[in-house]
């Protein structure tokens, strides 16, 4: 099985150092847990060439700012990020879980990225369950297909899970 390389922002502080080492070793477990997903085969490359405004011009963006290449089969996770605005720093990435987990993805994954960053870090907990009630609020994007909304414009999903109403483009 090919390495999966990871870049997440640099952390200083030993529970953060803790958090990505459990990511580095919990993420192949991950993958092989979702094993029947398809890769997307674009790279960030790929993905600058859509349209000004879609959701798939701004994961090549996304992708370019952090320096990252697309994980094969994780995609939708970056689209999550760009979709909900989160960062790549662990407390940013916990929050994204806490979301996730609000809007009705009670994945392994998830479940545990949230329990064990609630524990390694307390005083985030308001943060986190405000991520978690937001999440709650939102249309539930659980069984969206991601790669067929990337020509769609990125304002417009966010508006649709956000629930605001839409405006004229």
């Amino acid at each position: 099985m090919k390495k999966i390389e990871i870049n997440y922002q640099s952390e200083n502080s030993y529970r953060g150092k803790a958090v990505l080492w459990l990511l580095e070793k919990g993420v192949p477990i991950h993958a092989k847990l979702n094993a029947q997903r398809v890769a997307w085969n674009l790279s960030s490359d790929d993905f600058l060439k859509f349209n000004a405004g879609s959701l798939g011009k701004a994961l090549g963006q996304f992708y370019k700012t952090q320096h990252f290449e697309p994980i094969p089969k994780a995609e939708r996770h970056d689209v999550f990020h760009v979709l909900f605005g989160y960062s790549t720093n662990v407390i940013d990435e916990a929050a994204m879980q806490f979301f996730l987990w609000g809007n009705g993805k009670p994945s392994f994954f998830t479940v545990g990225t949230c329990l064990i960053t609630s524990i390694l870090f307390p005083n985030h907990f308001q943060e986190f369950k405000t991520a978690y009630q937001k999440g709650k609020h939102s249309t539930s994007i659980r069984d969206w297909n991601f790669k067929a909304l990337l020509n769609e414009n990125l304002n417009e999903l966010q508006n649709k899970i956000f629930n605001l109403k839409y405006k004229s483009l």
